[in-house]
């Protein structure tokens, strides 16, 4: 017997034979993440910092990043989908933010009069075939 991890929906019971009931459910395909990582940038005031990731996947992924922009407030904001009321933020300009068949590429925006140090970490999501 091998084993099955299962992540049920809610109201769905992980004994439900039935895949529409399942988040995750081992068994059966589903996107995988290829690479994962974190880092810091740190951005000048009244400034913004560019940042890549080389992915190589040959196709555009699906991807997710979160960053921390007031360094240990615990709030964490996530891009593409999450608006920051911060005056720090990942751009939502997709001229900045935006997964090519390579890279995955995203702005970090400061619009105050310190220097900030963000934390992010972001998913990308595919697999090639490998």
């Amino acid at each position: 017997m091998k084993p099955v991890v299962k992540v049920a929906l809610p109201t769905k019971s992980s004994d439900s034979t039935n895949p529409r009931d399942f988040a995750f459910h081992s068994d059966y395909s589903s996107i995988k993440i290829y690479k994962k990582g974190s880092g810091t940038g740190t951005v000048p005031s009244s400034s913004n910092v560019d940042i890549s990731i080389t992915h190589s996947l040959g196709f555009y992924p699906i991807s997710m990043i979160y960053a921390e922009v007031t360094p240990g407030s615990g709030k964490w904001y996530a891009r593409p989908f999450g608006l920051s009321a911060e005056n720090t933020k990942v751009s939502d300009n997709i001229l900045y933010t935006y997964a090519d068949t390579t890279n995955l590429k995203f702005r970090i925006e400061n619009n105050t009069s310190s220097q900030k140090l963000v934390d992010y970490y972001y998913f990308i999501l595919g697999h090639n075939g490998k």
